[in-house]
């Protein structure tokens, strides 16, 4: 029996290839940091205990989560789907604070699906680009992030604050939704990247893509804009029965919070951010012309904000966009259109509206974490793409013309 034991995990982990191996390696690496963060190595000023920094929402979703366990649903201007994830242990410790249940949820939020997160980033950044170097590099860094988001803030005044801010930001390690939301899209974009050289999409992953969507809703409204374009990319790559499928599963995993908005807002699509307000839902869409938090002139709020006062800043993005240019075009070149629009329209859709989002100025980091995986991907991948792309041009115009001997 215990030769079994031992012998069993070793043939499945002799099954794996170097870069898979790698993959685990890392995401022991990411379990590891999060260890040390939480045991306060290295430090963090702001945390009491398991408590480290958090936005405020966590209290909402424990509010609402009692309410459920109570048997009368409260309305809430939060998702779902971290309420769902407290109840267990809102009956299992009977919490008097936030504070008696954040250990499992940092636990969950933080190990399980930090860990697990960096075998989906390194997933999606092999199959979208096809170099295994790429992608362990990719995962290198989602892995160590946390402690980059430590160490990156040396330059900032107050780096205390900073760094209590956003390690848990980047490390999951807060009860918060950002985590699951980042988790649930990041399966679908890494089941949507297996089908990047496939015509056809099978039934189970087309339906796994859109319950991967719905979850990821369920915890974080904002993310829609991400999902909707992974359902419009499903239709284009796939076809209209992939679509079906994958309307299908996400309809299955929103049924909980259809079900919450019946409850206490009358109407099964809803968000409580604005349906919070009203008493129903031809209320609530009189409301959509004045709540929405879209809208242009946001956008030169941000420039005005982060910009403005810093004009040097235009030309690392002048550089930046640079780069992304030439890397679509030389990642359409090598691996096609699929993985292209994939890696580039995912971050696109989600940034873009978002950015015109008041927010959005108020903490970027934060509100661009659901794209920030994507970006780690091109910020790796297109300087060895490009490279490899422009020493295969000079190659063949250095290689000297065969002209056939006339005889």
């Amino acid at each position: 029996m215990r030769t079994s034991l031992v012998k069993q995990p070793l043939d499945w982990w002799r099954s794996l290839d170097r870069v898979q191996r790698g993959f685990l390696l890392l995401a022991l690496a990411r379990v590891v940091i999060a260890a040390l963060f939480m045991a306060n190595i290295p430090p963090l000023d702001l945390r009491a205990g398991w408590y480290l920094h958090h936005g405020g929402d966590q209290d909402e979703y424990l509010t609402l989560a009692r309410s459920i366990v109570e048997g009368a649903p409260r309305r809430s201007v939060v998702g779902l789907g971290q309420a769902l994830v407290m109840i267990p242990w809102v009956m299992l410790l009977r919490p008097a604070q936030y504070m008696d249940i954040v250990a499992p949820l940092v636990i969950i939020n933080g190990f399980i699906l930090g860990g697990l997160s960096v075998l989906m980033v390194g997933g999606l950044a092999r199959k979208i680009t096809g170099r295994d170097g790429i992608a362990v590099f990719t995962a290198l860094v989602w892995a160590f992030l946390p402690t980059l988001a430590y160490y990156g803030w040396f330059w900032h005044f107050d780096p205390a604050i900073m760094r209590s801010s956003y390690v848990p930001v980047a490390g999951w390690l807060n009860g918060l939704s950002d985590g699951p939301s980042v988790f649930a899209l990041l399966a679908a974009a890494y089941l949507l990247a297996r089908g990047v050289d496939e015509e056809k999409m099978p039934s189970w992953r087309a339906l796994g893509v859109g319950i991967a969507i719905g979850v990821s809703v369920t915890f974080r409204v904002h993310v829609a804009l991400m999902g909707a374009f992974l359902v419009f990319y499903m239709l284009i790559a796939h076809g209209g029965r992939a679509l079906g499928l994958t309307l299908l599963g996400a309809a299955i995993a929103y049924l909980p919070q259809a079900w919450y908005n019946m409850a206490v807002f009358h109407f099964p699509v809803a968000t409580g951010y604005i349906s919070v307000y009203s008493d129903n839902w031809a209320h609530t869409l009189w409301m959509l012309r004045y709540n929405l938090p879209f809208h242009p002139r946001h956008w030169l709020e941000l420039w005005q904000y982060h910009v403005a006062r810093r004009m040097w800043v235009l030309i690392p993005f002048a550089g930046f966009l640079a780069l992304g240019l030439a890397a679509i075009a030389a990642l359409w070149r090598r691996r096609g259109w699929r993985a292209m629009m994939l890696l580039f329209g995912a971050p696109l859709a989600y940034l873009i509206p978002m950015s015109a989002a008041w927010p959005f100025r108020d903490d970027v980091i934060r509100f661009s974490l659901p794209a920030l995986p994507f970006l780690i991907i091109i910020g790796v991948a297109a300087p060895a793409v490009i490279w490899q792309w422009a020493r295969c041009i000079g190659l063949r115009r250095a290689r000297p013309l065969d002209i056939p001997s006339q005889e």
